[in-house]
């Protein structure tokens, strides 16, 4: 996969330019996060998108909110991660 690697920061950066690139905009404030014991809001792993370094492996939730430049609707896309651990 071309997104392997990257840190969270850098793969919310990159969704961002592509959101742009296409003429929408990336609500920054959504982002993604790891699963742990249900349920999530009490056992929350951390922000995908706040990570300076690759997310550790593990199970994580993408989330990616668009929002249309000036009219007043948008798209939501969620996907479930599974990292795995690096060599």
């Amino acid at each position: 996969m071309a997104y392997a690697g990257l840190s969270g920061q850098a793969l919310y950066a990159l969704a961002g330019e592509r959101a742009a690139s296409m003429g929408w905009r990336l609500n920054h404030a959504i982002k993604g996060h790891r699963v742990s014991d249900f349920p999530h809001a009490l056992h929350k792993g951390g922000d995908l998108g706040a990570l300076e370094t690759r997310p550790a492996a593990g199970l994580w939730i993408l989330e990616i909110q668009l929002a249309h430049p000036s009219e007043p609707f948008g798209a939501f896309y969620e996907d479930l991660l599974d990292l795995a651990p690096t060599a």
